[in-house]
Order: structure tokens, then C-alpha cells, then sequence
């Protein structure tokens, strides 16, 4: 089973590789202002996901 610590780490990593793509020029050009969109919606679910985490003992 996987502990809390490690589904927070792999959240943060997958918002950390999310915002780099949004802040990338190129990639934001390559893969359009949909999957941009996309993008950051998934970062603010997985900042939910986070808090809720947290929150559990």
C-alpha cells in the first residue's frame, strides 16, 4: 500500500512538471491552449488532493 507521504510527493512532482510545461513557450505552442487548460485544472485538483492528504491522520 502506498503511505501518505509518497502520494503527496508524487502529486507535488506532477504539479511541478505541469507548471513547467505551462511556463514553457515552446510546449505551450506545441500542445495548445486546451491541454494548457487542462493542465491547470489537474495542478488545482491535485492541490486539493494535497490538502485533503493533510488533513487525514
Amino acid at each position: 500500500m502506498i503511505d501518505k507521504k509518497t502520494l503527496i510527493e508524487k502529486a507535488q512532482a506532477t504539479i511541478d512538471y505541469n507548471n513547467s510545461l505551462i511556463e514553457d513557450d515552446a510546449a505551450v505552442a506545441m500542445l495548445g491552449i486546451s491541454r494548457i487548460v487542462n493542465l491547470k485544472n489537474e495542478i488545482e485538483e491535485l492541490k486539493v488532493f494535497i490538502k485533503v492528504l493533510n488533513r487525514l491522520i
